[in-house]
């Protein structure tokens, strides 16, 4: 063989050395980033000196716990269950605190709280500190100077909250930038402001018509005002939201820490579109999110899931979740669906306005029947009295139609249910999911402008419920408002309002029912039951270590302090906390 051909041999067979290691390279730096992310449970944790609080009727209270391998394998007396394992065992002293299951998420939009590393936070009082259109401004040209380029995002915004009482106007936000687009979100996520430039490059023209179930705001001549509703904001939300690759981790990194240090160890996405699935795919895989995450595919994300064109991966921190159907808007957009008008209207609105559905009862009726009779959990956002009344028709409707199928529908929710509205609830064998929270930051303002002073006091009907038989969970709809679990139960047993005033307190539970409310009543509402939300042997170690008992200490629940948090039996809150073997107590 000739000296070039055995040059260009041996050349060809470096360079396929070459890919090889290239590749060896990538698969091992792969698997390094994962096991980073990953790292394995210890093999045997025992945690001791304090209340170990199990939300198990069998056994409520226990001394100790035993761990092994992120499971839990024991509950008792901590000189008992220390002859079970070797000397290298890990010793948690809970010095006197409570021990109890992780939180867990039943309705919010994870990563939305991390949304702080990459947009202006513009929530009001008792939430942020905005306060006026001006403020407002300022802070979006502050954004626009520490980040070059892209869409300017600000979140949070509510305008019944602020001195000017309306929205900023397309004008306003171009004296911003007119070449950069701004994007302006209600609180309520139903509804959003836009500069020109938004317009622009959204390919939304003076001559565009209204969406069904949505509209686009006009000034008194005609013009776009930058004011998007509903259907016509869900794409414009979408596409705002869909981040670059590195602020998506800023942001996924800043949920995780909030979430981990506020024991919360299951969150949840409950409306993930396609673009949103897609651009959370690389995190799911690697495991980057710390903690448990349950996705909700609305209708295009499900139909494209069983079309085979999307995947969702689901894995031990991954879980698909109920398909969600939004049937209506937002009371505070007074687009929430009311079986009577609003007490207080803007200057605009009808007299009898009663908001409006965001579908016909036809519609939800077939999206309702469609998903349930192929075995899907659905989850309807439904909060006005009149949408209640279509979402359980549509449900009763699916339950004639597929008696064999045993899952059960969620309502979210669920603020202004009836009495009547709640037994139906009991007889179609469906979960109520309440946004209860909302009373802290809203109850006085739901008195004077939304339902007014009568239905305000029914808002969120815990204890009807509770004397129903419903099994209901508690939810801050994050980033409406933070998700701060312990808030949500305090909120349950106090039921006061931003002002202090008592909103209703013939509605309100004890304090054990509201825990199991964002514990093992959330875990059976996203249907895994069999894994978290509880304390006993064979269940994940999804844990929340507190420095007090939150049974005795709920009115002063801004002074509990979580001190650590664990998934899995993997240790994520305070984060790089490290534990050591141990052998004595």
């Amino acid at each position: 063989m000739h000296r070039p051909a055995l040059r260009e041999r041996a050349m060809k067979k470096a360079g396929l050395w070459v890919v090889v290691v290239v590749i060896a390279l990538l698969i091992l730096t792969a698997v390094g980033v994962h096991r980073w992310f990953n790292p394995p449970a210890p093999a045997a944790q025992l945690f001791f000196n304090g209340t170990v609080l199990t939300m198990d009727p069998q056994q409520p209270v226990a001394d100790a716990m035993l761990v092994k391998h992120g499971e839990i394998v024991a509950l008792g007396e901590a000189e008992v269950l220390r002859q079970q394992v070797s000397r290298d065992v890990m010793v948690i002293d809970l010095e006197g605190g409570t021990l109890m299951p992780g939180f867990i998420e039943a309705h919010g939009y994870f990563p939305g709280e991390g949304l702080s590393a990459v947009a202006v936070d513009a929530n009001s009082p008792p939430i942020g500190d905005l306060h006026s259109i001006d403020t407002l401004l300022e802070r979006l040209s502050l954004l626009a100077q520490r980040r070059s380029e892209g869409v300017l995002l600000a979140y949070g915004f509510d305008h019944t909250a602020i001195g000017e009482q309306r929205y900023p106007t397309r004008s306003e936000l171009d004296s911003v930038s007119e070449t950069r687009p701004i994007v302006v979100m209600h609180r309520s996520g139903h509804f959003g402001v836009v500069n020109s430039a938004a317009l622009s490059s959204m390919g939304i023209k003076e001559d565009v018509t209204d969406p069904t179930g949505g509209f686009y705001g006009r000034d008194e001549t005609g013009r776009l005002n930058g004011l998007l509703a509903e259907a016509a904001f869900y794409p414009v939300r979408s596409k705002a939201l869909a981040l670059a690759s590195m602020d998506l981790l800023k942001v996924l990194s800043r949920a995780s820490h909030i979430y981990l240090s506020r024991g919360i160890t299951f969150a949840q996405n409950g409306l993930a579109d396609p673009a949103a699935i897609r651009a959370l795919e690389p995190a799911l895989q690697f495991g980057l999110i710390p903690l448990r995450l349950s996705l909700w595919p609305n209708t295009e994300a499900e139909q494209q899931r069983q079309s085979g064109k999307l995947d969702i991966p689901e894995g031990d921190r991954i879980h698909l979740g109920p398909v969600k159907l939004v049937s209506e808007g937002s009371l505070q957009g007074y687009s929430g669906f009311f079986g009577s008008p609003y007490y207080s209207l803007p200057d605009d609105s009808p007299e009898d306005d009663l908001g409006g559905g965001a579908l016909s009862q036809q519609a939800l009726n077939d999206q309702v029947q469609q998903f349930h009779c192929q075995g899907r959990q659905v989850a309807v956002h439904a909060n006005g009295h009149a949408s209640i009344d279509q979402s359980l028709n549509a449900i009763a409707g699916a339950r004639s139609a597929c008696p064999q199928v045993r899952v059960r529908p969620v309502l979210i929710h669920v603020q202004m249910a009836t009495p009547e509205q709640l037994q139906r609830m009991v007889a179609l064998d469906v979960i109520p999911s309440f946004f209860n929270v909302d009373m802290s930051y809203w109850g006085d303002r739901h008195q004077d402008i939304f339902p007014g002073q009568e239905p305000a006091r029914q808002v969120s009907p815990l204890a009807q419920a509770a004397q129903a038989g419903l099994r209901f969970t508690l939810h801050a709809d994050s980033p409406m408002v933070p998700f701060e679990p312990l808030q949500l139960v305090w909120n349950a047993v106090e039921r006061k309002t931003a002002s202090g005033a008592l909103l209703g307190p013939a509605q309100a539970v004890g304090v054990e029912r509201a825990l199991q409310a964002v514990t093992v009543d959330a875990a059976k509402q996203l249907g895994v039951a069999d894994q978290v939300g509880q304390l006993r042997p064979g269940m994940r170690a999804d844990l929340v270590w507190m420095d007090r008992d939150p049974r005795e200490a709920i009115g002063d629940w801004r002074e509990i302090q979580v001190l650590g948090t664990w998934v899995g039996g993997v240790r994520r809150y305070p984060s790089g906390q490290a534990e050591r073997p141990r052998s004595a107590m």
